[in-house]
């Protein structure tokens, strides 16, 4: 009777502690200035490739655009905002979403004309232009899947739970035999 009812616990436990388990957590990367990127020139045909902050991480760190989040707030993944500093061609500096998409001919930051006196021309969060010096860094985070070696409280608390039980078990057993 007491094994069942240790039984039923275990698992009962196990269900309520599977829920704690480590989540994948978003570790920073690295940062990067929007004028790092390469220098826009009025002669070009079209001017450099324009990024999305999630491309321009890709770029600089690897992987696809997917894999990351972006924040201007700063390295803490507590404060992730989810947006980007870009330079607007023609206009200035804006902080769009981190994956806002505005190209010429859907891939470039130029030429000058694309931007044709409206509101907001071209985009790229990585191109030297407007966004000149360091408050203008955006930040890079991506989902980290490496748990840790060490076990989690609920992983203990089965074990030791596990422990109990099959001593319980065996205690039981050497009753029964005498």
């Amino acid at each position: 009777m007491i094994v069942r009812y240790a039984a039923g616990m275990l698992a009962a436990a196990g269900i309520a502690l599977s829920a704690t388990s480590a989540d994948a957590a978003l570790v920073f990367v690295g940062s990067w200035e929007v004028d790092d990127g390469p220098a826009w020139l009025d002669a070009e045909e079209h001017g450099p490739l324009a990024y999305t902050a999630q491309e321009a991480a890709a770029l600089l760190y690897g992987g696809t655009a997917a894999d990351y989040v972006i924040s201007t707030a700063g390295d803490n993944a507590s404060e992730i905002d989810g947006q980007a500093w870009y330079s607007v061609l023609g206009i200035g500096v804006g902080i769009f979403a981190q994956d806002y998409s505005a190209k010429h001919l859907g891939l470039y930051y130029g030429p000058s004309s694309a931007h044709g006196g409206g509101v907001f021309g071209p985009v790229s969060a990585y191109v030297n232009d407007w966004a000149v010096g360091s408050r203008y860094t955006n930040y890079a985070f991506r989902e980290s899947d490496v748990t840790s070696g060490t076990p989690e409280p609920g992983t203990w608390a089965l074990l030791i739970l596990g422990f109990g039980l099959a001593g319980a078990g065996l205690r039981q057993r050497r009753a029964a035999a005498v």
